[in-house]
């Protein structure tokens, strides 16, 4: 995870927010439109017309809900994911958030419609029992849920790797309770190791939580390179290069330490 805020969150991970959060602002203005409308003269036809009010008051509090919660959603979808958490944790986590979310959003909807209803005379009760109008409502929010992790994730994935790349990047390494940001000159190369990846330069060498792929992306904008299918260098750090008769070569960088590379990556280092 890149960071410029030590704070918690990131600034890039929020400004990350905005795409996703307007498309759905979008998506749901259409459908509580559509519905409002629907709901009014489906009830009219069935001989219970209500004031237009009401329709328009029950989509748009139910819309208005999901708009505040959708940040949370967001920040679920960009943590609960690999390689920070492995896919069955990942998901098991998801449904439970779900629930809590679509609790959240009920709260909300029920006060938001009870105020609206008192402001004009009248009174806003649930039609039904409780525990039925909330799995009613869950079965919907999961379907909501799930629409906006997609849309962050999409989101995400069409995002150019570019954006990261700025001055004031670094990068967040996590040991335990201790939190590093590192600049992208303090770093030298990068070793695939399982789930995580070994960082070496001035600093010594950390273990991040992260695959190589995804630190390939993250740091390529920052003048990185990747020289083999397990690692990555920094191409202004290196300062020899010895190609093999093989076609492989060997690295020379600024720490001294010396780093295989394979011929299918050589190119790599000229762009």
């Amino acid at each position: 995870m890149t960071s410029g805020d030590r704070g918690g969150t990131s600034g890039a991970e929020r400004q990350g927010w905005w795409l996703p959060w307007l498309l759905f602002a979008l998506i749901g203005a259409i459908n509580a439109a559509v519905n409002a409308t629907s709901v009014g003269d489906d009830l009219a036809r069935l001989g219970h017309p209500v004031p237009a009010w009401q329709p328009w008051t029950w989509e748009l509090t139910s819309m208005g809900a999901w708009l505040a919660l959708a940040p949370v959603v967001f920040a679920a979808a960009a943590r609960l994911r690999p390689p920070r958490f492995r896919w069955p944790a990942a998901l098991a986590v998801h449904a439970l958030l779900s629930i809590a979310v679509s609790l959240a959003h009920v709260g909300l909807m029920m006060a938001a419609r009870m105020s609206i209803y008192a402001a004009v005379g009248g009174a806003y009760r649930f039609a039904g029992s409780v525990p039925g109008v909330l799995l009613y409502e869950y079965r919907k929010d999961l379907v909501t849920y799930l629409l906006l992790a997609l849309l962050f994730a999409l989101a995400r994935r069409l995002a150019p790797p570019a954006a990261a790349a700025g001055q004031g990047f670094r990068l967040e390494v996590r040991d335990g309770s201790r939190t590093a940001w590192l600049a992208p000159e303090d770093i030298e190369w990068a070793q695939a190791a399982g789930n995580y990846v070994e960082l070496h330069g001035r600093f010594g060498e950390r273990l991040h939580r992260e695959t190589l792929a995804s630190l390939e992306a993250i740091l390529v904008p920052h003048g990185f390179r990747r020289i083999h299918r397990s690692r990555l260098v920094r191409a202004a750090a290196v300062k020899e290069i010895e190609t093999k008769t093989s076609g492989d070569f060997e690295l020379t960088m600024e720490s001294g330490d010396r780093l295989a590379g394979s011929r299918r990556f050589r190119g790599r280092l000229r762009t």
